[in-house]
């Protein structure tokens, strides 16, 4: 399995240099849908079978840390014949291909072929047996390579459309680069601390960023990182006289370790709320050690949707950290992750 996510991760990697490669003539209308949304090209026949109950197990598998249940993605079927025009356009499309034409189970990926940016995987095999296991096998990279296409996609986006003034205040205040895209606004700026947030009429997305200094091999640990997340969080007020924002005790937050773009950070991810008022919902949060400083650096992200989907917004904020750019790091062409088994149990972030 291992091998094979290896192997995932080099076909990403030609596809994104592909991309990058044939975007100064390639000029491609743009593709259509909703972010996580994957158009399933298939027949009904194989749609309402084992392979389609795979599929849905697979795609609709939930998502962590949510206050409420969603998936992974939001698949949409399609009859091949009804796979023209517009539909040809979709920004996610999973073709499923079943018969003796495929001899062999396989998965291959294209990008760009109708629309840009747009990514078709087509998986094909034998028979619905042979597919339906070969399916089950890979769900963990058939997840990553939809997540992967549109985390990129909005790396891009934000990198295009950068908040330069908060950017400016980022480096200037923490030494590093952090793309906020348009539509963030300060909303306090403080010594070690810094909250922006954008503003929707019904979803309210928050990003926080504090430093403090490192001290020892607990630095890192779960408590220590909740503890110092209160501390900073205390700092956003709610909306009633002397309420503030903390992190949910009762669930506890989930604590991972992991290499994006060769640094390594602790990922944590939980529920927060308002002491003193009735508010709440998901938090994503990334710590690293910046050995120049000698400090730990936080960039954490909140949404606040009550009654409303927050998956997207949710991944928006997690997906920021790929833009974390610190001096002498240079841009990665393909962000590059180690994943976080392969770094459990390593709490101190010195390396």
């Amino acid at each position: 399995m291992k091998f094979l996510r290896r192997i995932v991760v080099c076909l990403l990697a030609l596809w994104v240099t592909l991309s990058a490669c044939s975007s100064g003539g390639n000029h491609k209308v743009a593709s259509t849908g909703r972010a996580f949304e994957v158009l399933v090209v298939t027949p009904a026949s194989v749609w309402e079978s084992p392979v389609g109950d795979t599929l849905r197990a697979v795609l609709l598998e939930p998502v962590p840390m949510l206050n409420q249940r969603e998936p992974l993605m939001d698949p949409i079927p399609l009859a091949p014949q009804a796979f023209t025009s517009v539909m040809e356009r979709h920004r996610n499309v999973l073709e499923i291909a079943i018969g003796p034409d495929y001899p062999q189970p396989a998965m291959e990926m294209e990008q760009d072929v109708y629309a840009a940016p747009q990514l078709i995987v087509h998986i094909s095999g034998p028979n619905d047996s042979i597919v339906t296991n070969y399916i089950w096998e890979h769900r963990t990279d058939l997840q990553q390579i939809f997540a992967i296409a549109e985390r990129d996609r909005f790396v891009s986006y934000a990198t295009s459309q950068t908040e330069t003034r908060i950017q400016e205040t980022i480096r200037q205040k923490f030494g590093f680069d952090l793309s906020l895209p348009k539509g963030y606004t300060i909303r306090n700026d403080l010594p070690d601390f810094l909250w922006t947030s954008f503003e929707l009429p019904l979803v309210s997305q928050g990003v926080v960023i504090y430093s403090y200094p490192y001290t020892n091999q607990n630095t890192f640990s779960l408590d220590s990182l909740i503890n110092r997340r209160n501390q900073f969080t205390a700092l956003i007020p709610g909306p009633a006289d002397g309420s503030y924002m903390s992190t949910v005790s009762e669930i506890e937050p989930e604590i991972h370790y992991r290499r994006i773009q060769g640094r390594l950070w602790a990922e944590m991810r939980g529920f927060w709320y308002v002491e003193g008022d009735f508010m709440g919902g998901p938090f994503v949060s990334f710590s690293t050690l910046d050995a120049a400083t000698g400090r730990v650096i936080c960039i954490d992200g909140y949404v606040f949707s009550p009654k409303h989907h927050k998956r997207n917004y949710v991944r928006e904020l997690e997906n920021l950290i790929y833009t974390a750019r610190f001096p002498g790091e240079a841009p990665a062409e393909v962000p590059a992750d180690t994943s976080p088994a392969e770094v459990s149990g390593d709490t101190t972030l010195a390396e």
